[in-house]
């Protein structure tokens, strides 16, 4: 359980790539995938997203938004945070958040979860993404990688503390 899983959420639909590109600038940026640390990109999962979540002790998933906002904000979301975006922060049918609202429900959420959403303009079939998502998926890259290496290198001194690790997040703007 002592599994970290970042997922790349996107398609190859312009913008909607925001997830898959934060995935390859991690792995550009020397993040490495192990026994401990899962990295993968997600097509679009819906909620196939559900089973992935299981025996991890953190999630991290990445997603295209489309919130109204400017293309390449980052935010990211707290489980207090999602009834109010259930509607509108998906490109996708089913998307991120209702499957997360389901996982809840289920009671099948990890004890921590971040949820990263990047403001897109575009999402074209083919297409390819705006300067300004590009820009914003490796400067997330690098803030998930340095919490990473907070976080794991912090983890032996924890064991035995009593702390599960289950972190609230409120929203917060990162960054555009």
């Amino acid at each position: 359980m002592n599994q970290v899983r970042i997922f790349g959420i996107g398609s190859s639909s312009g913008d909607d790539q925001a997830g898959w590109l934060t995935v390859d600038a991690l792995l550009a940026g020397g993040v490495k995938a192990g026994d401990e640390l899962v990295i993968e990109k997600l097509d679009r999962p819906g909620a196939g997203l559900i089973p992935l979540l299981d025996n991890a002790s953190w999630i991290i998933l990445v997603d295209a938004m489309q919130s109204g906002g400017q293309p390449g904000w980052i935010q990211r979301y707290g489980v207090n945070d999602w009834p109010a975006y259930c509607q509108g922060l998906s490109s996708h049918g089913f998307g991120v958040l209702n499957a997360l609202s389901l996982a809840r429900e289920l009671g099948s959420l990890p004890p921590r979860l971040d949820l990263y959403g990047i403001e897109i303009g575009g999402a074209l079939p083919g297409g390819n993404p705006c300067t300004e998502v590009r820009a914003a998926t490796r400067k997330l890259a690098d803030i998930i990688a340095d919490e990473l290496r907070f976080i794991l290198q912090a983890r032996p001194a924890a064991a035995g503390s009593g702390d599960d690790g289950n972190t609230t997040f409120h929203k917060t703007i990162i960054c555009k």
